[in-house]
């Protein structure tokens, strides 16, 4: 299990890297879409579709990371009241929920983008990017959190150490 932990850890501290690298290319292309369109009166027909795809992406699949790194937003004012073994409860219950709600939304959240591959729809804009591009964001993002908690609920029913409430020092 520990390799495969390793290898689970390792691609969402990547991914997580990624979408960090993707967030500055989309600074770049909305920087040179103001400056096309503003400065030489020749806008782009492509930065501002891609960028909102490229945000789609970067921002779900950073998601498996801020699990890993227990960085997500959480409501600590009850479990910070709570002795060790009742945290580890509440911390498998919450993981559990996190696992169940992954579940269903990448069962249910394939559909959109397989149907939309077996019609052929697209954008409809200028660039006319195939829809189920962006609508597999979400059923690929919760597939890779889901299989986060399930490892983050594995350590934590194994014993490992609590994450504390400390910001990660990364």
């Amino acid at each position: 299990m520990q390799a495969v932990a390793s290898l689970v850890d390792r691609a969402s501290d990547a991914l997580a890297r990624l979408c960090g690298w993707a967030y500055f290319a989309i600074g770049l292309m909305l920087g040179y879409e103001v400056v096309a369109r503003y400065f030489f009166n020749a806008p782009t027909i492509w930065a501002e579709e891609l960028s909102r795809l490229v945000f789609v992406f970067a921002t779900l699949l950073a998601a498996p990371a801020l699990l890993r790194h227990n960085q997500h937003i959480r409501v600590t004012a009850l479990t910070a009241l709570m002795g060790e073994g009742a945290q580890r409860v509440a911390r498998l219950v919450a993981l559990g929920v996190v696992i169940a709600f992954c579940a269903l939304l990448v069962w249910h959240g394939i559909e959109a983008p397989l149907n939309s591959y077996a019609r052929g729809r697209s954008s409809g804009s200028m660039l006319d990017i195939p829809a189920w591009w962006a609508q597999s964001a979400v059923p690929l993002a919760f597939a890779l959190v889901g299989v986060q908690a399930v490892l983050e609920f594995l350590r934590c029913a194994m014993g490992a150490p609590l994450p504390s409430d400390a910001p990660h020092p990364e």
